[in-house]
Parts: C-alpha cells; structure tokens; sequence
C-alpha cells in the first residue's frame, strides 16, 4: 500500500497538468493475449534446478487511464496465467539415480498502475511504452512432478495443487509484486477509438515463497535462495476515448 501511495503522490502533478492540457481524454479498453513465462531461482534453489524452461499461458483484463497530451496514467484489472518448467540434474537416492521435472502452472489476478507516453510516427499510427508496477494476487495452482529412475521402468508422478496466502501450510504469498515495461504500436481507428499492440515484460521483484511455509517445510533446511516469475506477455487491446476537448 505505501509503494502504491508513492506512486500516485508521483503521477498527480503530472495529471493536474496534463488536464489543462489540449489533447486530454479519459479511456476505457480491453485486452487479450498469450504469454510465456519462468521461474527465475537463486542461490541453493537455482543449483538444485539449473535447467527451466517457459511453459504458454493466457492473458487478458480491463484497462482505464487518462491521456494528457503525450502521457498516459493508467490502471487496469488482467487475468494472467504464470509458472514454469523445471528440472535437477542426476541425483543418486537410495544407491538409485534420478531425475526430477516439475511443472506449474500458476493463475493470478492483476492490478496495474502504470505511466506511459506515446508519439505518432504517421498518420493514425505511433508508438508507445508503459511503466509501473504490477500487484499480483494469487488465485490458485497445479504442479505436476515426474521422477524418473535410471535401470529401471518405474517412474514416480505425483500432482499437486497450489495455494496462496500467509498460513504454514500454504505454499506462495498472496500478494506479489512486479515491476512492467511495456513497448507497443498503436492504430487510430477513428478520434475516439484505438487498436493497440503490446508486448509486456512483467518481472518479479521479491521472492514469491510464503516465508512461513519456507520455515516449516523440511526441504528448505540448508537451502538458501529465492524463486520470483519471469513473465512475457503479447497483447491485442482496444481504447475508446472520451475527449476533454472538441479535438482530441
């Protein structure tokens, strides 16, 4: 809530300007995407697993803000789907050589506030970029888990669902915050309307662990290190403005 409180108290200034400015407009929108997205670890966890790989998800939400000549203030409510592949190297159990793999596949509901400015390049066509940060609640999860043993045909698959919040037995915290940077091109339809093309980079900027399920969980015992997402996101959206002025 501060860091949220630091950045409006940053963006006022900038919008009471902007709304005595020509070219000012309020917005509504929508989205809809794919994405790829990873974990990233550190420390112990990034030894334990030294190979991930991005696994594909969906995107998509409701978009508001305010454009005051070539800035934008915006916020918006998206749906995001995250996780990743991960896997260990050979590890000897019991005198019997193994190799784990684990997929998750993480759903979260997101909040953006967000800074942005843009510029014709053309006629009806420019260019855009969008900074801020992302407010992440976790909605739930699945991770599916594979060991594999060498010499043998036996392979141990085990499914298992996600959860968020502060409990000890709830494995990631329920609220999670990212940092965007958002490039994109955008086509005017019309003075009021906007068809825009994104590409979003949303990067974890803590770890996203329960610290009271890290302290309780035997497997975290001598392993240091932290786990935040890595997400890429590709957009089709559209805006329809409401001008302040005759022209827009």
């Amino acid at each position: 809530m501060k860091r949220l409180v630091m950045v409006w108290a940053l963006l006022c200034p900038l919008a009471i300007i902007g709304l005595n400015a020509q070219q000012s407009s309020f917005y509504i929108g929508a989205r809809a995407g794919v994405n790829t997205s990873k974990f990233k670890f550190t420390e112990d966890l990034k030894e334990l697993y030294p190979t991930t790989h991005s696994i594909f998800g969906v995107n998509g939400g409701l978009d508001m803000g305010l454009h005051l000549n070539k800035w934008t203030i915006s916020t918006g409510l998206h749906y995001v789907q995250k996780g990743s592949e991960y896997q260990t190297d050979n590890f000897e159990e019991n005198g019997t050589v193994g190799y784990f793999t684990a997929r998750e596949r993480l759903h979260y509901v997101t909040i953006l506030l967000l800074l942005g400015y843009r510029d014709y390049l053309a006629n009806r066509i420019g260019w855009s970029i969008a900074i801020g940060p992302s407010f992440n609640f976790g909605l739930g999860g699945k991770v599916d888990e594979t060991t594999e043993y060498f010499g043998t045909d036996e392979t141990d698959v085990q499914n298992f669902k996600v959860a968020f919040g502060e409990g000890v037995n709830e494995d990631y915290k329920s609220q999670q915050v990212g940092f965007q940077i958002s490039p994109g091109i955008f086509l005017e339809l019309n003075e009021r309307s906007k068809l825009l093309f994104n590409i979003t980079w949303d990067l974890g900027t803590a770890d996203i662990f329960n610290p009271r399920y890290k302290d309780a969980n035997d497997f975290f015992n001598g392993r240091k290190g932290n786990q935040t997402n890595r997400t890429a996101m590709f957009t089709i959206g559209y805006e329809y403005h409401f001008n302040f002025e005759d022209k827009y």
